[in-house]
């Protein structure tokens, strides 16, 4: 009789130890779990950055303007202008393609998403193909009307370095430094930190954090890298048959400076002729840097005239027409070297001219002088940038 006794109060002590120990861990259990979602995460940010050739560029909800100081976007293009800086022979020979992968979901319909993330990444790839001189080959480009990480808006740039050309991991560092000193008597321990060491220069350059950046976006201004300089002709002067030409350089970090000459020979006839020679010097302030995007301007302008027009002959007296005015203008790139600009001023002119009968040796009639407000710069031109 003792034999089920005994048992039964057996299964009772370990029932009752069996609910006191869960109890016990319950507590530990609900210690463990935020412990577990942190570490969780941390391996997310280190899978996400241990990559270092992926480049994240945020665009406003709905719309498919490439706004560059906005999030830590012009930080990211800084980073990656770097990264194609260092992997630029790889590049160039199409084994390291640049792959663009543009995701939208802010708009109503697939079809205006699918349109908005296509916009978008021709225009994170325009930057490139204006800072650092890629072409269109060299892109892998993609476009999803859905979502990256639960990020609506967003272009993601990767670059897949093979295996064989990524840094040593820090642990491998981390164990040679970490080796006793007896074993430095050892000649096959020395190479071992130097090999290191001759890998290290490779992380700076490629795996730098964009928000690590500091260093100024200006030294990718202009196509060749160096100084801005272009040589353009406005076709609107031509269209109202004036010849012109005109030279601008860059002089600092969002400035540059513009000469435009303009001049007219024409001779139609004894009645009508049209010479004219003018000079309309402007310094502009470039919103991002010279060479691209919108720009505000600041022009004068000097001009010199004798016009015939039926019995009358119009000529500048002792000084030439004078005047000024401001601008707004923007740079549209075609390719590496070819762009179109667009601009348009207004200011003032002042004009003393005298009028002389139209005859050989006519007399003077008067001399009058003429205050002018208005349009003073229109220009359509075509623009060669070295």
């Amino acid at each position: 009789m003792s034999n089920p006794i005994n048992k039964h109060i057996m299964k009772l002590f370990n029932y009752k130890q069996s609910k006191d120990l869960l109890k016990r861990m319950i507590p530990l259990l609900f210690l463990l779990l935020p412990c577990m979602a942190v570490a969780g995460k941390a391996e997310s940010r280190a899978a996400v950055s241990s990559g270092d050739s992926l480049y994240v560029f945020r665009f406003v909800a709905e719309k498919d303007m490439f706004y560059i100081p906005w999030q830590g976007n012009d930080e990211q293009l800084h980073a990656l202008c770097r990264m194609v800086d260092t992997h630029r022979a790889a590049i160039d020979a199409g084994t390291l393609p640049v792959q663009v992968d543009s995701y939208c979901t802010s708009l109503p319909t697939e079809k205006e998403n699918l349109r908005t993330a296509f916009v978008r990444a021709n225009r994170v790839k325009s930057e490139l193909i204006t800072r650092k001189g890629l072409k269109e080959a060299d892109f892998v480009t993609a476009n999803y009307a859905r979502t990256y990480l639960n990020n609506k808006d967003m272009v993601v740039v990767t670059l897949r370095i093979p295996a064989a050309e990524k840094p040593t991991q820090p642990e491998q560092s981390e164990a040679v430094k970490e080796q006793p000193k007896r074993e430095e008597s050892k000649v096959e321990v020395k190479p071992q930190p130097e090999s290191v060491v001759e890998k290290q220069p490779q992380p700076d350059s490629e795996q730098t954090s964009p928000r690590q950046t500091s260093q100024p976006i200006e030294e990718d201004a202009s196509v060749s890298g160096g100084r801005y300089v272009a040589l353009k002709t406005n076709l609107a002067a031509w269209a109202g048959t004036i010849m012109n030409i005109a030279a601008e350089v860059q002089v600092g970090k969002h400035v540059s400076v513009e000469l435009p000459v303009l001049w007219c020979p024409w001779y139609i006839g004894s009645k009508h002729a049209v010479k004219t020679f003018t000079v309309q010097p402007e310094v502009r302030y470039w919103l991002r840097q010279p060479g691209g995007g919108h720009f505000f301007g600041v022009h004068a302008h000097v001009g010199w005239f004798n016009v015939l027009w039926d019995k009358d002959r119009y000529q500048d007296t002792e000084r030439p027409l004078l005047g000024a005015g401001i601008s707004y203008g923007y740079l549209l790139p075609f390719s590496k070297h070819w762009a179109g600009e667009f601009t348009l001023g207004a200011g003032y002119a002042n004009m003393r001219y005298d009028t002389f009968y139209n005859i050989d040796n006519g007399g003077r009639i008067d001399t009058r002088s003429k205050n002018y407000w208005g349009i003073t710069r229109v220009g359509l031109s075509v623009v060669y940038r070295f």
